[in-house]
């Protein structure tokens, strides 16, 4: 039985990663794109951001199951803002224990629901081994000591010294090293200026070690982020960021006896998370939400949500999370938000049916789950009022989505992922929000959006015994692994 390695390459987007191989960039990619099946329009998770998408690749589930609503959000039970390490000047507001802890413990051993089980649970629970390499969400059945650099350790006040659940082999950057005969050689990508290993070189490290040391788990899964960093800053030099990506897979192929026999030991998988829009230069492409809210009281980060607090902003990028709280009215804010054309969408749950407004309108729909009417997915769906809000189209009793894929199923996972009150907003192609402390990317790149440019993502296979069923979404990653790896679904509970 093969192996299976499924790199999770960041912000990878299909007509770059055409043109990086047009433009013979990428002989790594070219070189897995020939031996495979290549789908350009796999439909992501929505918010498009990476915690929610993590959790989902992992789970196989939308977050209205695995219950982790986006990178940014407000956990009402405990009244605390949850922050999975999401710009400098944030972190240094909320403080960076508690987002440290967030990202480290509190995503896989406290957010993401016990309900569900990760791919790394049901291959360890059939007797076979997994492994991740820096991937945020990792929950497993093993115990893994945390080893905090000691300048992070001084600067968190010794705070994060914890275990972390995850699978056989895993390594989170420097501060959790898999267990492996030969530690990974120390070089430059693992010091604090590169992230504590947080970064391709040290994965591509971590992978190659793990082979050489014949203790290469079933299934592993490999992070790569840096390509998702200097899209950000620099979206014009798409094409380069990607090649930077390729001289890293090409180590790792290197590190065979020859291309080939990595594809003869391994199914190779290839996917992005998300990805990205680029963003107007000029400051009116930032939607400034404290100007929309201007009328309430809003939370200021770092503090505690008292009494007097009306509304709680959880800026991610492209999308907002805004909670009403203290009784505010939530009807109130999808009207303050309504008047800004800038907004693409504006959606809020009414019980059981999910609501949605264009933004600058007052054209609005809703849908609900079960009915008369069949999406690609097999998910059936009731639909009431103006269905051009999402570019539904009908076919007889089949609906389809074009500018939003999928969109009632990853619509409903946001909104349905906690059972507080919450107004999600999406914003217009080359706007982002703009909130308190928020990163923000004025004539760079973002994310987030329900918008299609956010939401396909390639899916490259190569070696694999079977197709990947089409349409495809980055939730039934999980299963097609399971299966290669022999796995029946009975064995393999949601």
């Amino acid at each position: 039985m093969k192996k299976v390695i499924l790199f999770l390459i960041d912000s990878m987007m299909p007509d770059v990663l055409e043109r990086c191989i047009a433009a013979n960039k990428a002989p790594a990619l070219r070189f897995f794109m020939e031996h495979s099946q290549y789908i350009p329009d796999c439909v992501t998770v929505f918010p498009t951001m990476t915690a929610s998408i993590d959790c989902s690749l992992i789970t196989g589930v939308y977050p209205d199951q695995h219950k982790v609503p986006g990178l940014v959000w407000y956990d009402a039970e405990q009244k605390k803002m949850v922050n999975y390490i999401n710009g400098v000047a944030s972190i240094r507001k909320i403080g960076i224990s508690s987002c440290g802890g967030n990202v480290l413990f509190d995503l896989n051993e406290r957010h993401l629901s016990k309900d569900v089980k990760t791919i790394h649970e049901v291959l360890e629970e059939n007797n076979l081994v997994s492994g991740s390499i820096n991937v945020i969400a990792h929950r497993g059945h093993k115990q893994h000591k945390v080893k905090m650099p000691r300048l992070l350790d001084v600067i968190t006040s010794f705070s994060l010294r914890e275990h972390v659940s995850g699978p056989t082999i895993m390594s989170m950057g420097t501060l959790v090293s898999p267990a492996l005969f030969r530690t990974v050689p120390w070089n430059f990508s693992q010091s604090g200026l590169e992230g504590y290993g947080i970064n391709d070189t040290y994965a591509i490290d971590v992978m190659i070690e793990v082979i050489r040391s014949g203790k290469q788990p079933h299934f592993t899964l490999v992070y790569l982020p840096e390509n998702d960093h200097k899209l950000h800053n620099s979206p014009e030099d798409a094409v380069q960021h990607l090649a930077d990506v390729d001289k890293q897979l090409a180590r790792l192929l290197d590190s065979f006896s020859s291309w080939e026999q990595m594809l003869e030991r391994n199914v190779c998988i290839l996917i992005s998370d998300h990805g990205q829009t680029v963003i107007g230069e000029s400051e009116d492409h930032n939607i400034s939400l404290d100007h929309l809210l201007a009328n309430f009281s809003i939370h200021a980060l770092g503090t505690d949500v008292t009494p007097e607090v009306e509304v709680v902003i959880c800026n991610n990028e492209r999308m907002t999370f805004l909670y009403p709280v203290n009784g505010t009215d939530q009807l109130s804010i999808v009207e303050a938000v309504s008047v800004e054309e800038r907004i693409d969408l504006i959606a809020w749950k009414e019980g059981e049916k999910v609501k949605v407004r264009r933004g600058g309108t007052q054209q609005e729909m809703c849908f609900w789950r079960n009915g008369e009417y069949q999406d690609a997915y097999g998910s059936s769906w009731s639909v009431e009022g103006d269905v051009s809000v999402l570019d539904v189209q009908y076919d007889g009793e089949c609906l389809s989505f074009d500018t939003y894929p999928d969109a009632f199923s990853r619509l409903y996972g946001a909104l349905f992922s906690q059972t507080a009150e919450v107004v999600v907003v999406t914003a217009a192609k080359s706007y982002e929000f703009l909130s308190e402390c928020a990163p923000t990317h004025l004539g760079g790149g973002s994310h987030g959006s329900l918008h299609k440019q956010d939401s396909l993502i390639p899916l490259v296979i190569a070696g694999a015994s079977e197709m990947f069923p089409l349409p495809a979404r980055l939730v039934d990653v999980k299963d097609f692994i399971l299966r290669e790896l022999g796995i029946p679904s009975a064995s393999n509970p949601q």
